[in-house]
């Protein structure tokens, strides 16, 4: 079976160039209406995408309910024409994700968080990320921070999408200032739908209570745990095949613990 970027861009050229969409002409009274329909070869598309949701099940389930919603609506005319487009626009995504060049960039660890929080998000890379699992400033995007964020000239929404795209982890900070920001909510649509893997940590001015949905995910920890912040040392250090360095891993970890209180 084809790879999920071989099959991708198959899908993808069967939409874009083996099915068209023919625009009809209805006279009704004095009126001349348009309607739409989709004309090619549309059994061809539906077997692709077919194979495309099997190979993908796995490893994005997200994206292969949503090419399962598409197909399972997928009409010669109607509102065929709306899935179609939604189709084309999935399987871009999707081609950027699997893209072999995309994967070669150096984003390990995406951190989406509010601006607002600046001075924790700081304190968290530096004795958290880096000198507490030794993780490397270009492995981190962190856009609140100058050497983690982006050059000038760049368009920030391309730059933001390309490091999630290629990072392993999305951390989710999430703080008063971070669920009243229009950004960081979209930024956590992002998140859901790139379906790699996803934590969140809630900062100390909220709860659970106080994340409504976010909660049924359960996967919320406090920031302020340190049980939470060692299973996270720990997912990284064995995900990266980085030492373990207990001493300075708690070192760091309580110095952390302290400023977070102080902030």
């Amino acid at each position: 079976m084809d790879s999920i970027y071989e099959l991708t861009k198959r899908s993808l050229a069967i939409c874009q160039d083996r099915v068209t969409v023919q625009r009809n002409k209805v006279h009704y009274r004095n009126l001349v209406l348009t309607d739409f329909d989709l004309v090619g070869e549309i059994d061809l598309l539906k077997k692709t995408i077919a194979e495309l949701i099997i190979v993908t099940a796995t490893k994005y389930p997200i994206i292969a309910q949503e090419l399962q919603e598409h197909l399972s609506n997928y009409k010669r005319s109607g509102d065929g024409i709306i899935h179609h487009s939604a189709l084309i626009a999935t399987l871009n995504c999707l081609l950027e994700i699997e893209n072999p060049k995309s994967q070669e960039k150096n984003t390990k660890v995406f951190i989406s968080h509010s601006s607002k929080d600046e001075k924790v998000i700081r304190s968290f890379v530096s004795h958290i990320l880096e000198l507490g699992v030794g993780l490397d400033s270009i492995d981190i995007f962190c856009t609140s921070i100058e050497d983690m964020s982006m050059n000038n000239g760049d368009d920030i929404r391309s730059h933001i999408k390309n490091n999630l795209l290629s990072s392993d982890f999305s951390l989710l900070l999430i703080s008063k200032a971070y669920k009243t920001s229009e950004i960081c909510l979209n930024e956590m649509g992002a998140v859901w739908a790139v379906d790699n893997t996803v934590r969140l940590y809630l900062l100390p001015d909220v709860d659970y209570e106080s994340i409504g949905w976010l909660n049924d995910t359960k996967k919320a920890e406090k920031l302020s745990d340190s049980i939470a912040l060692d299973s996270l040392h720990k997912e990284l250090i064995d995900f990266y095949h980085l030492p373990d360095k207990g001493i300075t891993w708690s070192k760091n970890r309580e110095e952390f613990l302290l400023s977070l209180n102080e902030l």
